[in-house]
């Protein structure tokens, strides 16, 4: 599972063409963001196995992307506010990676690498759920601006589309997402790189209930030419089971 990857108008056009977009009045246009948040989300739990990749593809997005799919399997830990940890194996070696609100760790205990990292003004790299496919209200209240840009057909629904980046660093890449109004849960996220051209684009599918909240089971990532670059499958999903503030321990 990749963790750290990280549209003005000109933006949101590559990703987005305007034609497509149903604007359907003032009432629409005041659709925020907020709104499709996960407040009763208070912790989750997931194991994350890489199904499919391709290399090449991977590379062609990043040489640091494509290393955030060396390890095939992890186990997800989220607790509210802004604390993940990361937990796989390498061959003989274990990994740890843990944020914990404006600092974010890495440990390799078998090679003895324990670094911490002070992501202050970064706001980009804490992560959280969005990789997951959910927004939390954390999240968004993380030096994060949005705005509503339309409706849009995807698979079959009409559903709202934003625009966020993050306003603590102007060099943010901005992000596009597509959210099942229903189930409250993003259905695609397109990136761009830090120039404004379409970089990365993410494809959660197959969600599940898990006491009373969606959460995405299949996530597909494709490059900007929309060749599929992976594929990853959470099983053992849990939610809201109060999960200890020690494992977030730096």
């Amino acid at each position: 599972m990749m963790f750290g990857r990280p549209l003005a108008l000109g933006r949101v056009l590559g990703a987005v063409s305007v034609s497509c977009l149903i604007i359907t009045g003032t009432a629409r246009a005041e659709e925020a963001l907020r709104d499709f948040t996960q407040p009763d989300l208070r912790d989750f739990t997931a194991s994350a196995v890489i199904v499919q990749k391709n290399d090449a593809v991977l590379h062609k997005i990043g040489r640091s992307f494509a290393q955030g799919y060396r390890v095939r399997e992890s186990l997800i830990r989220f607790k509210e506010p802004l604390k993940l940890r990361v937990d796989a194996k390498a061959g003989f070696l274990s990994v740890r990676y843990v944020i914990n609100g404006n600092r974010k760790a890495t440990a390799v205990p078998g090679l003895h690498i324990n670094k911490v990292k002070d992501i202050t003004g970064r706001p980009g790299e804490a992560q959280g759920m969005l990789d997951s496919g959910i927004l939390t209200p954390s999240f968004l209240a993380n030096a994060v601006a949005s705005r509503f840009v339309g409706r849009q057909e995807l698979e079959g629904q009409t559903v709202p589309v934003f625009e966020f980046w993050y306003t603590a660093d102007v060099l943010s890449r901005h992000h596009l997402l597509w959210i099942d109004p229903e189930k409250r849960i993003i259905l695609r996220h397109d990136v761009d790189d830090r120039f404004g051209h379409p970089w990365v684009r993410y494809v959660l599918k197959q969600p599940i209930q898990v006491v009373g909240i969606w959460v995405p089971t299949r996530l597909e990532v494709y490059s900007a030419d929309g060749h599929l670059a992976a594929v990853t499958r959470y099983a053992s999903v849990k939610v809201n089971t109060g999960l200890s503030e020690s494992l977030f321990r730096l």
